[in-house]
């Protein structure tokens, strides 16, 4: 079953997410939302938890996901994610696929990780619809909030030291700064 723009509407008013009635903006979400999730729906009330956590403040990250952040590098890649985010006027078409790998290299990490680490820190998910999608559905404050309170908890408690063996005994991998490779 496909959902429709209209059958999304009615549920999120239905939810108490959107007011009534709608404005330009949410409409464009609306639709942004359906271009990123629409293919896994089978219905309205599948959208439910995908929407209730795109528009909630916070997002929760596994501990051992939580863990392979927790390094200086990554803290500083993700306080420039936020200032990139912060300057940006508007959120759609963002060329995300060139800007994150360049703001990660200035600290040595790698394309791979700056995606986990930006998504793990937005959504609390390895894997979802590309960020391109995501920016524009989580907002500036709400990117900026999330993006603070994992930094707040990499920095408060145990501060950057992560933990030396994972559940299964071995040693575990923070996400690690490379050197930069001369050109």
């Amino acid at each position: 079953m496909d959902v429709s723009r209209a059958q999304l509407m009615t549920a999120m008013h239905r939810w108490g997410f959107l007011e009534d009635p709608a404005p330009d903006a949410a409409l464009r979400w609306i639709d942004t939302f359906l271009e990123a999730y629409g293919q896994q729906l089978t219905g309205v009330d599948d959208a439910y938890p995908l929407v209730a956590a795109l528009r909630a403040e916070a997002c929760v990250i596994p501990a051992l996901e939580l863990e392979r952040l927790r390094t200086r590098n990554v803290l500083f890649f993700l306080d420039s994610v936020g200032q990139y985010i912060d300057h940006q006027p508007e959120l759609r078409a963002l060329p995300l696929s060139q800007d994150i790998p360049t703001i990660a290299a200035e600290f040595g990490i790698s394309k791979e990780d700056a995606f986990y680490a930006a998504r793990m820190a937005l959504t609390g998910a390895k894997d979802g619809p590309p960020l391109e999608l995501l920016f524009p559905l989580l907002g500036h404050d709400r990117m900026l909030i999330r993006i603070g309170a994992v930094n707040s908890r990499l920095l408060h408690g145990r501060g950057l030291e992560p933990i030396q063996y994972g559940p299964d005994g071995k040693p575990f991998e923070p996400i690690r700064s490379q050197a930069p490779e001369n050109e």
